[in-house]
């Protein structure tokens, strides 16, 4: 077999996906998979297309996971992991990510979408969250305590992407899933150091807790998993993923969002999910790859 390992690209989330891509290529090497760096959507469009039996997505951010490479790709008959356009389409936005879930059941925060600061309508004695509408990695992602933390929030976010969501900040526990062939792994909960589990908190905190097993009892452990398949099924999603949620006092589990090309840097959370049961990292990638096809047989 070969394979393309897109990485890298033009996104905000760039930096990330090239660690991630060069840890998947390590591993698909080291198990004697003829594999290829290439980096970003333009890089591939100048390769013999055809000389690859598959292509390992792990493109962060909006071509990678918007629809762009899933639309490309399916065109031109090539396996591919990771959903499909409408997958992505359905996920990307978060707004309508949330609409979908809300619609079967599960809980989402509540959230207005804006596109200009001038709509903001503050309802709520906060806090609340501030994050873009199309976007990753907790890129652009702010808190606000106060009214005029938020309209702050507001303005700053809206000169860095065209649309937001304000979201009612809900006090808990974090937590995620990882979702391989339609197989929940163990839930992961988040415990970073101080404030909110932002961008620097995931990737270049060595503070940030992570524990699996999750501490919650069965039943609980059991219900997030639910939860995540149920929207992992609901937007239309395949192959692999991750769903993350935030946990109230009450027990109640929040949806916060999917995420369809997770990271796979050594301090993502794919890779420590699979840990707990028994698969490496070479193994865990293997597992990916396979469902880039049909039968699962290829890898």
């Amino acid at each position: 077999m070969k394979i393309a390992v897109i990485m890298g690209g033009n996104s905000a989330e760039r930096e990330v996906s090239l660690r991630s891509g060069k840890a998947v290529l390590k591993a698909l090497i080291a198990e004697g998979i003829d594999a290829v760096a290439i980096d970003g959507v333009g890089s591939l469009l100048q390769q013999q297309l055809n000389q690859f039996d598959g292509v390992f997505n792990i493109l962060h951010g909006e071509a990678g996971e918007n629809g762009e490479l899933a639309g490309l790709l399916t065109s031109l008959g090539i396996n591919y992991t990771g959903c499909d356009v409408n997958g992505a389409v359905l996920s990307w936005n978060k707004d309508i990510a949330k609409t979908l879930v809300a619609h079967v059941g599960l809980n989402t925060p509540k959230s207005q979408l804006l596109t200009c600061s001038d709509n903001l309508v503050i309802d709520d004695k906060g806090p609340w969250i501030v994050k873009p509408t199309k976007e990753g990695s907790s890129v652009g992602l702010y808190y606000a305590e106060t009214n005029k933390e938020l309209k702050e929030m507001v303005e700053k976010a809206l000169t860095q992407v065209d649309s937001i969501l304000v979201e009612s900040f809900v006090k808990g526990v974090e937590c995620t899933v990882a979702i391989i062939n339609d197989t929940a792994l163990p839930v992961i909960r988040i415990e970073p150091k101080v404030g909110m589990y932002d961008y620097q908190a995931k990737y270049e905190s060595n503070e940030t807790q992570y524990f699996c097993p999750s501490g919650f009892d069965n039943e609980m452990e059991n219900a997030i998993k639910q939860d995540a398949l149920l929207a992992f099924k609901t937007l239309g999603l395949s192959g692999w993923g991750r769903i993350d949620f935030i946990i109230d006092k009450q027990g109640n589990r929040w949806f916060l969002e999917a995420n369809t090309t997770p990271g796979m840097t050594e301090t993502s959370l794919v890779p420590k999910a699979a840990q707990a049961i028994g698969w490496n990292f070479n193994y865990l990638v293997k597992k990916i790859l396979a469902t880039a096809f049909k039968d699962n047989t290829h890898v």
